[in-house]
């Protein structure tokens, strides 16, 4: 069966959302430093907090902060935490703040810059709403086009498809009207895990399940280290979801479920839940479980996947155990990068070619713009 699909699968790295502004992993250090210096945006608590444990922990040199891997700052908290032990002069609950303080640096300074252009992004978001729709009229057993593997925390991707899919629901909704006094939503941002909307009254988020089982249809965005607009209970583990409101921030917010169902406690108080760049990537929880496993079958059943600038590192082992594992023998491949440079180039098609053997792979090096322009309006 899913071969009949002839699937493409499209996998997301930083260079995904670069174009639109977006820092990459390796100048999200050197931009918070440059925001607090031009700006109010964090909180001076936070940015001073963060100095003292580069220097007086890490003992880097202030002129060398910018230059600091993020995986060496999140591995060995994330070592520490695991195994319950203090790190240098820090004891357990001062590791806990102090990942929390770089991470609410990392999340703000994300969104600071998703408010750039977003253009070539609504495009390809209008492309996956097409391709999706023939999945609707409960025919997603027989058709299932295209889905989206994301490494991103950001959600440009995310806020564009939201857009498009509120857009055509309203005309769904009034064309529907004519017919029935039952409004249904036609489309979903499917997370492919199990989800809430953060608002209570938020028609507009709904398992991808539901809304299959209704006669509409969802759009698969597998984002395997979690997202900035999610929130999870730590008691019954749902994930809640929110496109209007950077809900990053909220710290006081309890899962209503759980209240509802226990009583009001702290302990049912909403978080976060990324996956930090770490070479100690924690999968134990379900909800991410869930995502991996989904992402696994898709990729089992794709006949073409796109990689969009995501350069393979060897870091991210636990993607490349997955891609091993379960990309099939005769799915082909395309990597869009952006270099002019010979040598770049030649860097990149060895590490692919090498990764994929004996596969099918096509390059493509003017970029992610010009690729969205050329090749998806050409589909």
């Amino acid at each position: 069966m899913s071969r009949a699909f002839n699937k493409t699968v499209f996998i997301l790295g930083a260079g995904f959302s670069c174009p639109a502004g977006l820092p990459s992993q390796n100048d999200i250090v050197r931009n918070i430093l440059e925001l607090h210096d031009e700006s109010d945006l964090f909180d001076d608590n936070d940015v001073e907090s963060f100095k003292q444990f580069l220097e007086e922990i890490l003992l880097i040199p202030s002129n060398d902060h910018e230059k600091v891997p993020l995986e060496d700052v999140f591995t060995p908290l994330d070592r520490s935490m695991l195994d319950n032990i203090t790190f240098r002069e820090y004891r357990a609950d001062e590791i806990v703040k102090i990942r929390e303080t770089i991470y609410r640096l990392i999340g703000t300074t994300l969104l600071h810059f998703q408010k750039t252009n977003v253009d070539y992004i609504d495009g390809f978001a209008r492309y996956l709403f097409n391709k999706c729709k023939v999945r609707s009229n409960y025919k997603y057993s027989k058709e299932d086009p295209v889905s989206v593997i994301s490494t991103n925390w950001d959600t440009l991707l995310d806020d564009s498809l939201k857009r498009i899919i509120d857009k055509e629901n309203k005309v769904f909704k009034c064309a529907q009207r004519e017919e029935t006094d039952k409004c249904t939503t036609q489309a979903v941002v499917d997370y492919c895990c199990y989800i809430s909307s953060f608002n209570k009254d938020d028609e507009s988020v709904k398992p991808g399940l539901e809304v299959l089982g209704a006669g509409g249809f969802n759009i698969k965005l597998l984002k395997l280290h979690g997202s900035l607009n999610w929130l999870q209970c730590s008691r019954c583990l749902r994930v809640y979801i929110d496109f209007n409101e950077n809900i990053f921030k909220e710290k006081t917010v309890r899962c209503r479920h759980c209240d509802e169902n226990y009583g009001t406690q702290i302990a049912h108080q909403l978080s976060s839940n990324l996956i930090m760049p770490t070479f100690l990537k924690d999968l134990s929880n379900p909800q991410y479980k869930l995502i991996w496993q989904n992402a696994g079958i898709e990729l089992s059943e794709a006949a073409r996947i796109v990689f969009i600038g995501y350069s393979l590192p060897q870091a991210d082992f636990e993607m490349r155990q997955l891609l091993s594992r379960m990309v099939r023998n005769d799915a082909a491949i395309e990597v869009i990068d952006y270099t002019q440079c010979p040598d770049q180039k030649k860097n990149v098609k060895d590490q692919y070619q090498t990764f994929f053997g004996r596969r099918k792979c096509v390059f493509h090096f003017d970029g992610v713009i010009e690729y969205f322009n050329n090749e998806l309006q050409s589909n």
